[in-house]
């Protein structure tokens, strides 16, 4: 769960950093508005479990798939604009986004990974 409350906080918070320049531009709303998403399923499935709902694991181990299924996505985009020298468009080098979205990606799939172990024990398995 605290996993999750510090991604659910820091996604958005990194991407107005990056996007600074382009966040009042409308066109650009969805480039960085999907992190804004994220955390806030995260911190949403973070308050589940934190008021001890009921399944409340299912929904925080939800969250963390969406969140790994997005940042996958966006890693196969990096990747790819990556290795065609393209730049990145926030203000960081997309060397640093690459690696930045890569270990934000095994992050996620650890915080997922112990979500579900959370399940196995509270099950008694």
């Amino acid at each position: 769960m605290r996993m999750a409350v510090f991604l659910g906080m820091f996604l958005p918070l990194a991407e107005t950093v990056r996007r600074i320049h382009e966040i009042l531009a409308f066109q650009n709303f969805f480039r960085w508005f999907d992190d804004y998403l994220l955390g806030s399923i995260l911190l949403l499935a973070s308050y589940t479990v934190y008021k001890q709902k009921q399944n409340s694991i299912l929904y925080l181990i939800a969250a963390w798939g969406a969140a790994a299924g997005a940042l996958a996505g966006s890693l196969c985009g990096q990747f790819d604009g990556y290795f065609k020298n393209l730049a990145d468009a926030g203000v960081f080098s997309s060397g640093f986004v690459l690696a930045a979205e890569a270990l934000f990606l095994l992050y996620i799939l650890i915080g997922l990974q112990q979500s579900i172990k959370a399940t196995q024990l509270n099950s008694g398995k």
